[in-house]
């Protein structure tokens, strides 16, 4: 009832006004000269978590193996995720794969959630990733080594987390699910 005596009143006003109640208007078709645009992928690690994101089906696949249309880094959810993670995009650059690059199989590990491993071939002990994340996107970590210069005793890989400062870690960055995860420095 209410609904009816609220559409009368705002027919009302709009005649009042010398105006006619019309149907919404219809959705402007783009110019021939207008190219059209996909919808963007998400800028987010919150808006890819809002599709339905299901990373385990990387499980045992190589980082550039494709699933689902994507390679692992390339997936908008782990592209979210890693630059959540890394803000500043000269660091987020070295976690790449290229068609060059090493890579293991991604594997499960503890807590659930899932590793992905790179290196730079033929310098894979000098320069490697991992990412760390969970199935549906969330909670990610990212590592990376670059041991220009680091002796073998003194090897650490930084790693990063939304919302916190970056910490250094003892070795390279973990490859399989034995080497996570990475132990802290200790001094001393």
């Amino acid at each position: 009832m209410k609904t009816a005596i609220l559409a009368g009143v705002a027919l009302l006003a709009l005649s009042a006004c010398g105006q006619e109640a019309s149907a919404p208007a219809a959705k402007a078709e783009p110019a021939a000269t207008e190219p059209e645009t996909a919808p963007s992928a998400p800028v987010s690690v919150k808006e890819a978590q809002r599709a339905a994101v299901d990373l385990a089906p990387y499980i045992g696949k190589y980082p550039f193996d494709v699933v689902a249309g994507h390679r692992f880094l390339d997936n908008p959810a782990v592209k979210a995720a890693i630059a959540a993670a890394v803000p500043d995009a000269k660091q987020r650059a070295a976690v790449q794969f290229d068609d060059n690059g090493l890579g293991l199989p991604i594997v499960k590990v503890d807590g659930g959630r899932i590793l992905a491993w790179g290196g730079a071939k033929r310098a894979e002990d000098r320069y490697n990733w991992a990412v760390v994340i969970a199935p549906d996107g969330s909670k990610p970590e990212v590592c990376i080594y670059d041991g220009l210069g680091y002796d073998e005793d003194f090897q650490s890989s930084q790693w990063f987390e939304p919302g916190k400062a970056s910490i250094m870690k003892q070795g390279k960055c973990p490859s399989a699910d034995e080497d996570y995860p990475a132990a802290e420095i200790a001094a001393g």
